[in-house]
């Protein structure tokens, strides 16, 4: 009778626990969903978080202020040791958490939208160094045969051998750290949108370069400093710390006079401090994109180069003239240029973005 009944729930168990993975299963995402940047940063936002505990903050922060401002019958002109000046500076505390977490919420926005950049682009460019390192091996491969058929001969000597060897197996170790660094770039974007961890998804957009030109780098500063968040909220502290200084009672038995003073001065210190670390962000980006433009037109006449060197060598081995060997190492010269010139245009990209909006490249 007990064995019966141990059979009857063990079975009844398997049963459950199979009906579970099969909607499991059913519910899973595609294996290999497709995704645009744009779609890709929509579902991130969507996935984060972050994002919705500070959605919360807003909300939060918005009925306080109004619960505060509600209690505040009149704004005090001057300093009193009254319940007035008391329920002003909680208002004006509770205001500056309510805007803060707007600022702050829009602020984690783009930086959603700046880290899809880097994580989206890298996974494009895991995929492409895979496909490199795949040519270069098999490269490796033709010259380590030719090596050791010109060693069986006696062409090659010994050292000559031991080099193709080393190629070789640099060529693999290469090919396998690339798979490995495509399987982190794959779980890293997979994180980021809510993706299964062997999920598959296809890219779809690549990167398109577009030349950052401006008018005048100051002013491109003073934009980026006038739009940024943690400026912004460096500069309203130092208006409540004004606000605390103006409404300060000599009947404080807590706090001195001076120290409020000093509170005062040390926000206006971070705020000299952000402005400052933004203005050089904003000049590094600049240059630095300045340079991958340089790099980008030099990348661009080198693949040009190396296609021209491939259809010299092809057509020389339709005619007898050169060895498979040499058309694997042009094919491998190639891949090599191409990784590059796109390897540059998803930097570009990346600082031009950075370079609209800064705060959110040194966030992500």
């Amino acid at each position: 009778m007990v064995r019966r009944f141990l059979t009857i729930l063990t079975f009844s168990l398997i049963l459950a626990f199979g009906f579970a993975g099969a909607q499991a299963w059913a519910a899973k995402e595609p294996a290999s969903p497709e995704f645009t940047l744009q779609q890709a940063i929509e579902q991130a936002k969507a996935h984060s978080e972050t994002l919705k505990s500070m959605k919360y903050d807003v909300d939060r922060g918005y009925e306080v202020r109004q619960y505060v401002g509600d209690k505040v019958e009149f704004t005090p002109l001057e300093a009193s040791n009254s319940a007035a000046d008391t329920l002003f500076k909680n208002l004006m505390s509770a205001d500056l958490t309510w805007r803060s977490a707007k600022r702050s919420y829009e602020a984690q926005e783009d930086t959603i939208v700046m880290t899809t950049y880097k994580t989206y682009y890298g996974l494009l460019q895991a995929i492409e160094n895979v496909k490199v390192a795949k040519i270069q091996a098999d490269s490796a491969d033709w010259q380590h045969r030719v090596a050791a058929a010109t060693y069986r001969v006696g062409i090659l000597n010994k050292m000559g051998m031991l080099q193709a060897d080393a190629t070789l197996a640099g060529s693999k170790a290469t090919l396998e750290a690339a798979n490995k660094a495509l399987e982190d770039s794959y779980q890293k974007f997979n994180q980021l949108v809510g993706l299964w961890p062997e999920d598959r998804p296809v890219l779809v957009d690549k990167p398109s370069y577009n030349e950052v030109k401006i008018d005048n780098l100051d002013y491109e500063v003073a934009k980026a400093m006038a739009a940024s968040p943690s400026i912004w909220l460096a500069r309203q502290k130092v208006d409540l710390a004004q606000i605390n200084l103006n409404l300060y009672s000599f009947n404080n038995s807590s706090e001195p006079y001076i120290a409020k003073q000093i509170d005062l001065e040390k926000t206006e210190i971070a705020v000299q401090d952000t402005t400052e670390q933004l203005g050089k962000l904003v000049r590094t980006l600049y240059y630095t994109i300045k340079q991958t433009e340089e790099q980008y037109a030099t990348a661009q006449e080198t693949v040009k180069t190396a296609e021209e060197a491939l259809r010299v060598v092809k057509v020389k081995y339709d005619v007898g003239m050169a060895t498979s060997a040499e058309v694997h190492a042009a094919e491998a010269t190639l891949a090599q240029a191409e990784k590059s010139f796109f390897d540059l245009a998803c930097q570009h990209e990346i600082y031009a973005l950075a370079f609209q909006k800064p705060w959110a490249y040194a966030a992500s």
